[in-house]
């Protein structure tokens, strides 16, 4: 299957909807190949993977046609409906089953369907077999079939279409038909092939239709197969050696000190140089911590690129909007401390004390008022100048630094499921498990570095400063080599 692009993609109601979700309804987990369908037609590939592919369908196709002549009313060779079938028709087949194949090809399935529970199907299926055996061949099975465009996944969903064939539920255009009897007889080799396998899977995908899925049966087998093995857990660390940031940060400061002095040596109440380099000097911290708790691979280094990204979108919008208001810079001042108003003036109204919390309220009411009295401060809960980053991404020119890191790296700081996904848990590699995931509690993964994104963005950062104000070339190119 090709993979649709974004532009293929329907936007709704704020919502990207897939190109075959626009079409059908959603496929749901009990509707997927390797949840919902492998696990009633598990039996299937334990007999080709037991006979090899070319004996293994014909041995099934046998089998088919016999179901098809005494059970007329199946449309799909399910096994929870031959589990269904009354005592002696679950007899009568077993037993006929066993003249097709070995007792062994379908006893590893005697450690999901136990003989307390199906003892028709338990008591036909016993052989010499260890129970370890067993569970390492249906683990081997579900592993190889848990892409569903494997060979031997593809296999299965031939001889599920071909019955549906057999049973005359299903009706094909007569070339579709020809491709269909041609399955069996060609190697998945053959150049053929490549347009046969996408037309079965395509085929398949479509019997749910004919024939829902059983979720009492999916529970129980889900659950017996999940007991049968511990997780085998493994994660990917992304993590290099620790970068070499010292030079780096010392020319940082070199910079930053050159222009705190000339903003406290040339014009100490320039509100606009006072904005702009509070705006760098705040990046340049971050950075700091950063490096100080080699926070490189974590969680929170992606809160710091979004930081930095925000910053220096910020300075950008201020600097392109500035003549449009009569004092931008003293408006974004004071927009950030009613921020801090609101803040404090909640907590005063609540009441409560908080004697432990993080959060200093009685310096925070000095801020609000430290130039003007806080009754003259208005709190906007609004986007500063209602735009919000995006929107001030996309006027400044520097959409692709939102749609590349900054929308990734909030996904980290509001916990979206993406990021905890992506940090805070680790695969299991046990097939019967499902590939389920397990929280990360030892801390092993480790997401990749942010250190060179910081470095590009704070570079952006010092080159607006430099625009507007300024610098000997040999301090500017000391950063730059570093990008």
């Amino acid at each position: 299957m090709n993979h649709s692009k974004l532009s293929d993609h329907i936007f709704k109601k704020g919502k990207f909807i897939t190109p075959w979700n626009e079409l059908m309804n959603e496929i749901g987990k009990e509707n997927s190949w390797y949840h919902g369908r492998l696990p009633e037609y598990l039996w299937i590939a334990l007999i080709i993977n037991f006979y090899g592919r070319e004996k293994g369908l014909v041995k099934c196709n046998i089998i088919l046609n016999k179901i098809k002549e005494q059970y007329p009313a199946l449309v799909t060779p399910k096994f929870s409906k031959i589990l269904n079938f009354e005592s002696e028709k679950q007899d009568g087949f077993f037993k006929y089953l066993l003249t097709v194949i070995d007792t062994q090809v379908l006893a590893p399935l005697t450690t999901i369907f136990t003989y307390s529970n199906f003892p028709i199907f338990s008591s036909k299926f016993q052989s010499n077999m260890s129970v370890d055996q067993r569970i390492e061949t249906i683990n081997s099975v579900m592993e190889e079939t848990s892409d569903h465009q494997s060979y031997l996944s593809t296999d299965i969903r031939f001889i599920i279409v071909y019955f549906v064939v057999l049973s005359g539920k299903l009706h094909m255009q007569r070339e579709s038909m020809a491709l269909l009897l041609e399955y069996p007889t060609l190697p998945h080799e053959d150049e053929r092939m490549r347009m046969i396998r996408p037309t079965v899977r395509s085929i398949e995908m479509m019997q749910n239709e004919i024939d829902p899925f059983d979720g009492e049966y999916l529970d129980f087998f889900w659950e017996a197969v999940s007991r049968m093995n511990d997780c085998k857990l493994f994660y990917i660390d992304m993590s290099s050696d620790l970068p070499d940031t010292k030079e780096y940060m010392s020319r940082v400061k070199v910079i930053l000190e050159y222009y705190t002095d000339l903003f406290t040596s040339a014009n100490p109440l320039d509100n606009k140089m006072l904005v702009l380099l509070g705006i760098t000097t705040y990046s340049y911290k971050r950075l700091i911590e950063l490096v100080e708790h080699e926070l490189f691979y974590t969680i929170s280094g992606r809160g710091i690129v979004r930081t930095v990204i925000e910053d220096y979108i910020m300075m950008k919008y201020l600097l392109k909007n500035e003549s449009l208001h009569a004092d931008i810079w003293t408006e974004y001042q004071y927009y950030g401390i009613g921020q801090y108003k609101l803040i404090v003036e909640r907590f005063r109204q609540s009441e409560k004390e908080l004697p432990n919390s993080h959060v200093s309220y009685e310096y925070l009411d000095i801020l609000v008022n430290e130039y003007k009295n806080k009754e003259f401060i208005d709190m906007d809960t609004t986007y500063f100048d209602k735009q919000n980053i995006r929107g001030k991404a996309i006027a400044v020119d520097e959409k692709e630094l939102f749609d590349f890191y900054y929308d990734y790296d909030s996904a980290f700081e509001h916990g979206l499921w993406g990021a905890i996904r992506e940090s805070s848990l680790i695969k299991c590699n046990t097939p019967s498990h499902q590939y389920h995931c397990v929280p990360d509690i030892e801390n092993n993964q480790k997401l990749r570095n942010v250190w060179h994104d910081c470095v590009r963005v704070m570079n952006k950062t010092l080159n607006v400063l430099e625009g507007l104000y300024g610098i000997p070339l040999h301090l500017s190119a000391g950063v730059k080599e570093y990008e």
